[in-house]
């Protein structure tokens, strides 16, 4: 084999190394829409659903609204809403009762979210990086609650029913504009839970 028969052999490997590389660079980055997972997880996090729960993934989908395409698969236990252009959540949400994660952050999210919220059995509540301005009283019905984040919204109160989430573990409130006095009163409220503020 001559030396040029070689070198378009060389240089036909490092294409197809480039193009797989390539692929795998475009296809590692972008989320799928939605992405289903009713298989087992090898997450390995404490608080993991188990193996046959059901995720359904429709982060970064520029989503404006949430359509019975989503809230009609009732049978989901993860749902993930991020990184989208949302500003308000439907009621009907609330029809999702086997609900345990929610994951709603990076959003455009205003006012509060949904009295509804109380129908989930969820565990883990994200609702950071909005523009929320307050927290809905029902959110103390979640008494399964573990792990929720109001991180970087506008909350400036919070309701006295935050005090019944007695299995909450982690509360983030970084960068709301509440006071001194107020995050004080709330690890008197919650003393096993970690507030970060």
């Amino acid at each position: 084999m001559n030396s040029t028969a070689l070198k378009k052999i060389l240089i036909a490997v490092l294409v197809l190394v480039f193009l797989g590389l390539a692929s795998w660079l475009i296809y590692d980055g972008r989320t799928p829409a939605p992405s289903y997972n009713s298989g087992s997880t090898s997450s390995g996090q404490t608080g993991s659903p188990p193996a046959s729960a059901k995720l359904l993934n429709y982060s970064h989908q520029n989503l404006t609204t949430v359509g019975p395409n989503i809230y009609n698969q009732t049978d989901a236990s993860q749902l993930i809403l991020s990184y989208n252009d949302l500003k308000s959540l439907p009621t009907q949400l609330g029809s999702m009762n086997m609900l345990q994660t929610l994951k709603v952050d990076h959003n455009q999210l205003q006012g509060s979210l949904i009295a509804e919220i109380r129908k989930m059995p969820l565990v883990t509540l994200d609702a950071s990086y909005n523009d929320m301005t307050g927290i809905p009283a029902e959110i103390g019905q979640l008494s399964s609650l573990q792990s929720l984040n109001y991180s970087y919204n506008h909350i400036n109160a919070l309701p006295n029913e935050i005090s019944n989430l007695k299995q909450l573990k982690t509360f983030d409130l970084t960068g709301n504009p509440l006071s001194a006095v107020k995050i004080s009163q709330l690890k008197t409220e919650l003393p096993k839970t970690t507030i970060i503020f």
